[in-house]
Formats: C-alpha cells, structure tokens, sequence
C-alpha cells in the first residue's frame, strides 16, 4: 500500500478517535475499542514502518539531533513516527478524558486540552495539568486522582 494513502488512514483514524472521546468520554466501550482495537492496530502499522524504516541503512542514532534527523530520512521512518505521535497523544488524551469524568471536570472545559493534545501533545497535558490544579485547588497532584475533595 502506498504509504501516503496509510498516512490518511492513520490520520484520519485518530481524528474520529478524538471525535468520539469528546463526544463519548464517559462511556466504558469507547475506552475499551481505543485500547483494545485502534492502540493495536496503529501499534501494529507503527511496528511494521519502523522495522521498514530503520531497515533502510540511512544512518544516525539518537546521540545528536543531526543523528535522529537522519533516522527519519527513509519515508517509512517518518509514517512510523507520525504513527506514533498519532498514537501516544491520542493515548494521553483517553486518559484526560477518563481522568477529567472521575474529577468532575466539565466536558466543554476539556476541549481546548483535547485540541491542544492532538495538535501539539505536551501542551494539551500542561493545559489539563493547570486546569486540575484549578479545579481541584491543590498545587500538587496525583495522576491517578479518582475524584477531588474540596
């Protein structure tokens, strides 16, 4: 398959992922489709580009940026690395959402987090980070929190 074609796939596999988590966040069978279903499948692409990818003899490491810019360079490299971006901020946004319903946190406070964690992951955390410190008050926090006690 033509690795552009798996690129939109992946794309927009995610993307209707983010779609149901916001809409369906607190429902248990989304949280178990992402897991068991999509985690496994974009898994499964990611292992079968990078293997492709690091097999290409481009060169580099991960000592120097020049190095890790190298290891990118083959075509199937970089889908198995956009595969695992795609992968691991839609995983840390299933656990915004599952972590927000258990704190209480309303839905439409999330959006912003969940659009920030699926255009630049980290950012969309930090904002959660900072929106749980607010609502619950406390500077510092535990990551698996069931609910807050105000």
């Amino acid at each position: 398959m033509k690795l552009e074609l798996i690129f939109t796939i992946a794309n927009s596999i995610a993307f209707l992922c983010w779609i149901f988590l916001f809409v369906l966040y607190q429902k248990r069978w989304v949280y178990q489709f992402l897991f068991s279903i999509i985690f496994v499948l974009l898994g499964g692409l990611y292992l079968f580009y990078i293997i492709r990818g690091m097999g290409a003899d481009t060169g580099g490491g991960f000592d120097t940026l020049a190095n890790v810019k190298l290891l990118f360079s083959s075509d199937d490299a970089l889908l198995a690395g956009w595969i695992h971006y795609l992968t691991f901020d839609l995983f840390v946004g299933m656990w915004i959402c599952h972590n927000a319903d258990k704190c209480g946190i309303n839905r439409w406070i999330l959006l912003p987090c969940l659009v920030l964690t699926f255009i630049a992951g980290p950012t969309g955390l930090l904002l959660y980070i900072i929106i749980r410190v607010i609502h619950s008050k406390k500077l510092v926090q535990e990551p698996f929190a069931q609910q807050f006690s105000t």
